[in-house]
Parts: structure tokens; C-alpha cells; sequence
């Protein structure tokens, strides 16, 4: 993020939100709200969900990956 401007809770949120660890140095403001979603992120990161999602994302991706590479040929 090239500009700072603004609120120093939208910029903490914005930050996390491009590295989502509260340990980010980027953060200046860690309150109630961004605890409270990096707990629910966490939470997300961590279910069978969310691995399954990341499987077909990643799927996806060398599928594509590879029809590309068949109409370059």
C-alpha cells in the first residue's frame, strides 16, 4: 500500500488484510474488531473446508495451467 491516508484503524485493517498475521508490523491499531476476525480467519484457515477449497483452487490452476501450455504447441 503506497498511501497511508486515512484512519490508522482502516489502514491496520487494510494492512491485515494483505497479511493476515496480527504480528504484521504494518499494524498500528490491533482492537477488539481485528482480534475478533483474525479469530475467525484463523478459525477458516484452519477447517477441512478451507483445505478443500484450496485443493480445487489449486486444481484449477494447473488445469489451466496446462490447457494453456496445449494451445501454445
Amino acid at each position: 500500500m503506497a498511501s497511508k491516508n486515512g484512519s490508522k484503524e482502516l489502514i491496520s485493517l487494510l494492512q491485515y488484510m494483505k497479511d493476515t498475521r496480527l504480528d504484521n508490523p504494518e499494524i498500528k491499531v490491533k482492537d477488539e474488531r481485528l482480534i475478533e476476525l483474525d479469530r475467525i480467519v484463523s478459525e477458516v484457515k484452519e477447517s477441512e473446508e478451507w483445505e478443500a477449497v484450496e485443493m480445487n483452487i489449486l486444481e484449477v490452476g494447473i488445469s489451466n495451467g496446462e490447457m494453456k501450455k496445449l494451445v501454445s504447441i
